[in-house]
């Protein structure tokens, strides 16, 4: 049985006064506790930050994540941000 993760953790907006000061470190924090707590290896996490967390990046990393499984694996997809907006 694998155990994967995607992290994903935005607090770098384009928008003015969108900025989080959070999400990445939740995403530290949950690295730490998947590879301490439920045996998680670091070379199984996938994680972006900021700039990183494009949305190219983020389809890749997670179709890559879905692909990846098999029955009985444990796939784990973390989001920490505000998302985007679009127009109505």
């Amino acid at each position: 049985m694998a155990k994967r993760a995607v992290l994903i953790g935005i607090n770098k907006y384009q928008v003015p006064g969108a900025d989080l000061q959070g999400c990445v470190n939740d995403v530290a924090n949950l690295s730490g506790v998947l590879t301490t707590y439920y045996g998680f290896a670091d070379k199984d996490i996938t994680t972006l930050t900021d700039a990183q967390a494009t949305k190219k990046a983020m389809e890749r990393a997670i179709k890559k994540l879905i692909r990846s499984g098999k029955k009985g694996d444990v796939l784990l997809l973390h989001y920490s941000g505000h998302g985007s907006n679009v127009p109505d």
